[in-house]
């Protein structure tokens, strides 16, 4: 029998078993849910439903489309993939099969159902070796697994009848009955994980499996015996048959070997691209900040500009109402001398009068020009008091924006670098074990927005109370809350100094 139908009879003579585990999925994917800490199990049973439905009616390639989308967002999900590897078994792409069920052995190892298709697939190329070593895998995981026990006695079986054909120099493949291993076609986990009473039960079937194997071996010698006539005619067709086999495992070592090169090429092509893709993303995000930094010196200089054009014209104008009072005063000096003059002759009580009137208008005149520029430099003190208020609004505003930026960026570095270094850590920790954790709770995540907005700042010296709106978002959990942050300056910087919940 040719090798491609011994795989077929391995493989395609158990899809009986289909039609009996079907019915199962949507409890089995909940199962494995629970065992392995999926997303909750429920949440795809009608795909996995949907899935076996194109497995029975023979839509393997559209099985396998979407079970590999389904994939895509469970990447985790065991019986899932156990789907994937029965696909490509049922597509006689037992390479990829193979790989998928020993990924599978490497990521849950105590499931034994991985270890038995391995088996089977290992079996139906004549890997008798690894198939028994899959086998006695599936054991430990479960000692009182029936089907891996009865695959187990097939194969040690074969490996009898191979040593006794090897003995006589007899072709292995002549008139030999291929093992008809059994394909698991569902995922039940090791709920007894080896240690059920069963035991005593798993060793006697144990002990059936050896004496099958040894009636096998017998009945192999009693074959030898009759077959050792044939020695001489078959040792020609044998050396063809090793000649083809070798030729046939050279083409597929090269093939598997140029698939792997091509592999390896595509995921450095990936990998340049993505480094390359991060690069433009950083440049890009530099510009911005580079940008920003530029606007923000630029208005800060308009606004100087402003306020000194302002404070020349209100200068100005104090100077020339003092010079505009002095000319009056010098005006009504005059006036009064003339006056004094012509009315000399008047009496003293008259001149007397006179003078301490002038005097009073000239103490009013005075006095209204010393508070008129008493308001002037008030008022200079005051829009230069607000103007760097502003600008220290406008800092910490700028702040809290970067380090929402960063947190939503994943720019660990430039999040951390917002904090000052006596920033309060909750709980007592130290700083080292806070930004660890910080690190790790960021990096965890696929996506993280996080938007701020009603900010309100409260400036007291080097010291800024921010109580605003933050929206956080992740792929993970969405929280809508009020924060307060503290911040203080340290250099020429606004740093977080506390972090607290509500308003």
């Amino acid at each position: 029998m040719a090798p491609e139908s011994q795989e077929q009879t391995s493989i395609h003579g158990l899809r009986g078993l289909i039609s009996k585990t079907a019915h199962k999925t949507a409890v089995l994917s909940s199962l494995v849910a629970a065992l392995f800490g999926a997303a909750p199990g429920l949440a795809h049973a009608s795909e996995m439903s949907d899935i076996n439905k194109l497995m029975r009616a023979g839509q393997y390639a559209e099985a396998l489309t979407k079970t590999d989308a389904v994939l895509a967002k469970h990447p985790r999900d065991a019986q899932l993939r156990f789907t994937k590897g029965l696909i490509l078994a049922e597509q006689n792409r037992s390479a990829e099969a193979i790989a998928v069920f020993s990924k599978l052995t490497e990521d849950f190892p105590d499931l034994p159902e991985p270890y038995n298709n391995l088996a089977v697939l290992y079996a139906a190329d004549g890997q008798y070796d690894k198939a028994r070593g899959a086998l006695d895998m599936a054991m430990r995981t479960n000692p009182t697994y029936a089907t891996a026990l009865e695959n187990l006695g097939d194969v040690y079986a074969k490996l009898a009848s191979q040593a006794y054909d090897k003995a006589l120099q007899i072709d292995p493949g002549a008139n030999v009955p291929q093992p008809k291993l059994t394909l698991l076609r569902s995922l039940n986990g090791n709920t007894t994980g080896g240690t059920v009473p069963r035991l005593a039960s798993a060793a006697s079937a144990q002990r059936d499996a050896k004496a099958k194997a040894d009636a096998s071996a017998a009945e192999q010698q009693q074959r030898v015996k009759a077959l050792a006539a044939e020695k001489a005619a078959q040792q020609a067709a044998a050396d063809k048959a090793e000649a083809e086999k070798t030729a046939i495992a050279q083409a597929t070592a090269d093939k598997e070997k140029a698939q792997a090169d091509k592999a390896a090429a595509d995921k450095a092509a990936a990998d340049k691209a993505a480094s390359d893709k991060a690069a433009a993303e950083k440049a890009a995000a530099d510009k911005a900040a580079a940008d920003k930094a530029r606007s923000d010196k630029a208005r800060a200089e308009q606004l100087a500009a402003e306020q000194a054009r302002a404070q020349k014209a209100a200068a100005d104008k104090a100077a020339a109402d003092q010079k505009q009072a002095e000319l009056l005063a010098q005006k009504e000096k005059d006036k009064s001398d003339k006056l004094a003059k012509e009315q000399a002759a008047r009496a003293e009580k008259e001149k007397a009068a006179q003078a301490a009137a002038e005097k009073a208008r000239a103490d009013k005149l005075a006095a209204a020009e010393k508070a008129k520029a008493d308001k002037a430099r008030a008022d200079k003190e005051k829009a230069k008091a607000e103007a760097g208020a502003e600008q220290e609004k406008t800092a910490i505003l700028a702040a809290l924006n970067g380090w929402a930026k960063s947190w939503s960026d994943k720019d660990v570095r430039s999040y951390l670098g917002h904090y000052a270094s006596d920033f309060d850590t909750p709980k007592g920790a130290s700083r080292k074990e806070w930004a660890e954790e910080r690190r790790a709770r960021i990096e965890d995540k696929g996506r993280i927005s996080v938007k701020v907005s009603n900010a309100t700042v409260s400036i007291n010296g080097n010291t800024a109370t921010v109580r605003y709106r933050q929206i956080y978002n992740s792929d993970r959990l969405t929280v809508d809350s009020r924060k307060t942050l503290i911040f203080v300056k340290q250099g020429n910087r606004w740093l977080i100094k506390q972090e607290r919940s509500g308003g």
